[in-house]
């Protein structure tokens, strides 16, 4: 699986989320209203972008819709990828693949510095490059220990100190060996600090201090941070950039978060670039941040548009494309191939396609009466035969073959002497019969009293 396809699974989530708001939108029509407008900026809003990326993307698209005159608002979500892209700020020195650089990894526990750092070293050492670690990590459980291994994968030299030790002192003690053994990178690991506390980040700032005035290399300060934190990194990253100044972003934990915009809002917000993303806690998941397939792999594409002028879909619309296809199947469970051959052929439907749909619905066999509703109830009264072929007032080639069946299992009629003689017997059966007797006469009362 290419990298992009790791970008593109891992903020699938992400993905999935603005589509889905952007959907509900687009479901109001395409027209290049201010509900448009207004929507787009709160979908973007939504999925993590902040607020003024939110706003500077949606201006810039609304300048464009008005130079380049766009016709709806899938022409301006065809520009939408592109805006994100340029919306990033873009990097400055190549911190890792340059020079001779000394990097001091920041951020709060948990959001991977460790596990970035033996990543990195171990890049850096494939290619030949002198590299050395600093664990300047003194106080997390294992800290020590987990850079170790990381080390020793790479293939490089570590500097440490017992647990607990000054990190500003093990921060000093790597300069003077990487300066001693001529090691050209230099990675430090520090300890995680809380951004809400006032005392560990004067204590991270002497760290850093230290490390500034010591080296002779450049020293960089890289924030690590977890993109899975959403909005409350971008105040994690507000508060590390007053304290220390920051030279640039690593974003980690990409796979499987819905929170994949925080990485534009912390890079615009803060004019920051992002030097690495990781999308795996594999080593070859810590890879170059590229804006144009991040854009890509954060919003996708949105060429799920119906053309109203050939009344057919294109791209995958999933409102437009169910209502289609249930006319569609109305019309021909309503036993309509004319409507049916009409769809077909505005559709573009190959011609062998619309025979064999509209086949089984060709010179329907109607009921001896011909009426639907009639049919209907002596079919459901009897409980045999289809229903459905008894409402639509039409029979299949099978009920018919059913039919015939039944015809040749029936008796044979009478012959002409055995019927004579049936005619025989009832003529005599009449005559014998005795004839009633006749009723007897009413008198009126006038009549019974003149008798």
């Amino acid at each position: 699986m290419g990298f992009f396809d790791r970008i593109g699974e891992g903020l699938s989530r992400s993905r999935d989320k603005f589509k889905e708001s952007m959907n509900v939108l687009l479901d109001r029509g395409p027209d290049l209203d201010e509900e448009f407008w207004e929507g787009l900026e709160e979908t973007l809003i939504l999925s993590d972008v902040g607020g003024a990326a939110a706003s500077d993307i949606v201006e810039n698209l609304r300048d464009a819709a008005t130079r380049k005159a766009l016709p709806d608002a899938y022409a301006v979500l065809d520009l939408l990828n592109d805006e994100i892209a340029s919306t990033f700020t873009e990097p400055g020195a190549d911190i890792f693949g340059g020079g001779p650089a000394v990097v001091l990894f920041v951020g709060i526990n948990g959001t991977g510095k460790t596990t970035t750092v033996g990543k990195l070293a171990k890049v850096a050492a494939d290619e030949g490059r002198a590299v050395i670690l600093g664990s300047a990590d003194t106080f997390r459980a294992a800290a020590i220990e987990q850079l170790e291994v990381w080390a020793r994968r790479a293939g490089v030299e570590m500097v440490t100190r017992e647990r607990g030790a000054d990190p500003a002192s093990v921060c000093y003690d790597t300069l003077e060996r990487a300066e001693a053994c001529g090691a050209e990178l230099v990675l430090i690991d520090t300890a995680g600090r809380l951004h809400t506390s006032a005392d560990l980040m004067r204590e991270l700032e002497k760290v850093v201090s230290v490390v500034r005035k010591r080296s002779s290399l450049p020293v960089y300060t890289v924030l690590v941070i977890d993109a899975t934190t959403g909005q409350n990194g971008l105040q994690q990253a507000r508060e590390f950039n007053r304290a220390l100044d920051l030279d640039a972003l690593i974003v980690t934990k990409l796979d499987g978060t819905a929170k994949g915009g925080i990485a534009l809002a912390v890079s615009h917000d803060l004019q920051l670039p992002i030097l690495k993303i990781g999308v795996g806690e594999g080593i070859d998941d810590l890879r170059d941040f590229d804006a144009h397939e991040f854009a890509l792999a954060l919003v996708g594409t949105f060429d799920e548009r119906f053309d109203a002028a050939e009344d057919s879909l294109r791209g995958e619309n999933a409102k437009q494309a169910a209502v289609t296809a249930g006319e569609r199947r109305r019309d021909v469970l309503e036993g309509a191939p004319v409507a049916a051959v009409a769809e077909a052929e505005e559709a573009a439907v190959p011609e062998d396609e619309v025979a064999d749909a509209i086949e089984p619905y060709v010179e329907p066999v109607l009921d001896e009466q011909e009426d639907v509703e009639v049919a209907f109830a002596e079919a459901a009264e009897e409980g045999e035969g289809d229903l459905l072929e008894a409402a639509l007032g039409h029979r299949t080639h099978e009920t018919i073959v059913v039919e015939e069946d039944d015809v040749e299992a029936e008796e044979a009629p009478f012959t002409d002497d055995e019927l004579a003689e049936l005619a025989q017997e009832a003529a005599e059966e009449e005559a014998a019969e005795p004839e009633p007797a006749a009723e007897p006469e009413k008198k009126s009362f006038w009549k019974r009293l003149f008798d």
